[in-house]
């Protein structure tokens, strides 16, 4: 497991970080989103983007030229924040904002809804961004009282925030494919990328929760075997299905991150907060459905990649399979 009490911390093979030999902490080259231009009309939507890893996403795919942008957040503030930067970007841009909770089926579906009315039933990509930790926990000093030190939960005995967590990481996340999944696949639009990509996380691989409580890390690795079904079950209609993970970047969800055995995470959060919007450019500028169904990391090289393809094919890697 990651080791806290090393100098360096150190994270086994099997996570996948080295998958390639270059790896990248920001977009540059072929995933700069200025790079990745899209046809017209191109209708991304984006979950979870009020802050962080969404708000950045949402600013590469305006950078890469789509057309119309459907923003979501539970906070209202947040998406009028973003709607005045993109269209600083692009002031063509058609923006759809709406709030959305999206642990919420009725919500999800109201704003599939709402999707497919104002981009006239067009839409090429939908990015299941929206996710959460586990709440923290506080030590506290047993002579004053006072609580000395946040840290996230370790174990199934401390994380009391399981259901919430998972409620919003994994259903939530299905909630987005099952809404918007018939927009995705309509025939009506031929010439759509048709790509879902959930994000994920390196965490995914975990077997225990010294590194991160046990409902993220579970919620993270059902994404991507939904993301597997989603490719398996609807790859006949033309749907690309990707889970993707963001990098590990300093947000204002991780920024407060400790663990019991000290502040590791300082070696750890060294991703550029715009590298997950960047590679999503390059990830669904074209169809790559030889990376659908998959795992993929954006701090991989994509040049790397590419000369991989006939590799990952035929050896059906990126995803999770039981030793026996």
């Amino acid at each position: 497991m990651v080791d806290f009490n090393s100098s360096q911390v150190t994270i086994p093979d099997h996570f996948g970080i080295n998958f390639t030999s270059v790896v990248h902490t920001h977009a540059e080259g072929p995933t700069r989103p200025e790079n990745n231009k899209v046809s017209s009309p191109f209708v991304v939507v984006v979950t979870g983007a009020g802050k962080g890893l969404g708000y950045h996403i949402a600013l590469a795919c305006a950078r890469a030229g789509a057309t119309g942008l459907c923003i979501s957040s539970r906070t209202q503030s947040n998406l009028d924040a973003l709607e005045n930067d993109l269209r600083k970007l692009n002031p063509e841009v058609e923006v759809l904002k709406q709030t959305c909770d999206t642990a919420d089926p009725q919500a999800v579906n109201g704003l599939a809804e709402a999707v497919a009315t104002v981009f006239s039933g067009r839409l090429d990509v939908v990015i299941a961004n929206a996710g959460v930790i586990s709440r923290y926990l506080y030590d506290t000093d047993a002579e004053t009282g006072e609580q000395t030190y946040r840290r996230l939960p370790v174990c199934i005995v401390e994380d009391d925030d399981f259901a919430r967590v998972t409620s919003i990481n994994y259903l939530g996340s299905y909630y987005v494919a099952k809404y918007f999944t018939p927009g995705l696949v309509s025939g009506s639009n031929p010439s759509a990328i048709r790509a879902y990509g959930v994000i994920t996380s390196t965490a995914a691989p975990c077997y225990d929760s010294k590194f991160v409580p046990t409902a993220y890390n579970i919620s993270k690795l059902a994404n991507v075997r939904m993301a597997e079904y989603m490719h398996n079950d609807h790859e006949r209609s033309g749907l690309q299905a990707f889970a993707v993970h963001p990098g590990a970047v300093l947000t204002p969800q991780t920024e407060r991150h400790s663990t019991r055995e000290g502040d590791g995470w300082d070696t750890l959060l060294t991703d550029d907060v715009g590298l997950c919007g960047g590679f999503l450019t390059w990830l669904t500028k074209e169809r790559r459905e030889w990376l659908s169904g998959r795992y993929l990391a954006v701090t991989w090289d994509v040049d790397e990649l590419a000369k991989m393809e006939d590799e990952i094919v035929v050896k059906d890697k990126l995803k999770f399979r039981m030793v026996v």
